[in-house]
């Protein structure tokens, strides 16, 4: 049996810069400011996959708009 790593704590504001193969449905890099993380849907995805709920953030840091994104858990450890 697998040991999948724990998810890190992802406070509100936290930046997040995701590859384009670290979250699902985007096909490119993401910036993220997380607002709210669904550890209650996770296990739907095997604890592999979390959502997180947040503003989409340009290069500059300009907010771009909610967005919802389905991210890699190992992606999240691998950054923290």
């Amino acid at each position: 049996m697998t040991t999948l790593p724990a998810l890190p704590h992802l406070a509100a504001g936290t930046v997040l810069e995701l590859r384009k193969e670290d979250w699902r449905y985007g096909g490119q890099p993401l910036r993220l400011r997380v607002e709210q993380v669904r550890h209650d849907i996770s296990h739907y995805y095997r604890e592999e996959w979390v959502w997180i709920v947040g503003e989409r953030l340009d290069a500059d840091g300009a907010a771009q708009g909610r967005i919802e994104a389905l991210v890699r858990v190992a992606a999240l450890v691998e950054a923290g």
